[in-house]
């Protein structure tokens, strides 16, 4: 009986282990930890202020990148400039969180948190397409920061066009 629990034990620390989301792109040791953290905090503040259930797929990685880094998204290359502060990758479970971030503002979690938003949203719904997803983790961006006293100053106009599902790029000839 001795080593069937003694494996189980292990099997149970094997599997929450795994469950972490590995973190790459570190300036100092210290960072993962404070990534870990963030992640579980965000998690519980988005179970008790959405409807959105935990994702059944863990977060994979979560990546700190430089400005002007190119990623691979959707069979095409972005490269995220100084006007992006992260992106989430559905084919791989990535968070991409583009530096400065640390981690150590209101706004930079409430950057983490609009990622983590996409990816619950990637398993509890159907969207016409990617971008709709957009609305929804924008109004729990500002929730999070009006909940610590700050304000997203988003303009509402412009995530309202960026999640829309009308053809993008198409030019007269």
């Amino acid at each position: 009986m001795r080593p069937l629990s003694t494996f189980a034990a292990l099997f149970l620390a094997t599997a929450q282990a795994s469950a972490e989301p590995e973190v790459a792109g570190l300036q100092s040791p210290h960072e993962r930890g404070t990534i870990l953290s963030l992640v579980d905090e965000l998690d519980h503040w988005l179970d008790l202020h959405t409807d959105l259930p935990r994702a059944a797929t863990p977060l994979a990685r979560v990546e700190l990148v430089p400005p002007g880094a190119e990623l691979l998204l959707e069979g095409r290359t972005t490269t995220l400039d100084h006007t992006v502060r992260g992106v989430y990758d559905e084919q791989s479970a990535t968070i991409y969180l583009v530096r400065q971030w640390y981690g150590d503002t209101t706004r930079d979690r409430s950057v983490l948190l609009h990622e983590m938003v996409h990816h619950r949203q990637a398993e509890a719904q159907h969207w016409y397409c990617p971008q709709a997803m957009e609305w929804d983790a924008y109004l729990l961006q500002e929730d999070y920061l009006n909940a610590h006293g700050e304000t997203g100053g988003f303009n509402w106009a412009w995530v309202l066009l960026a999640s829309s599902c009308a053809a993008r790029d198409h030019h007269p000839d």
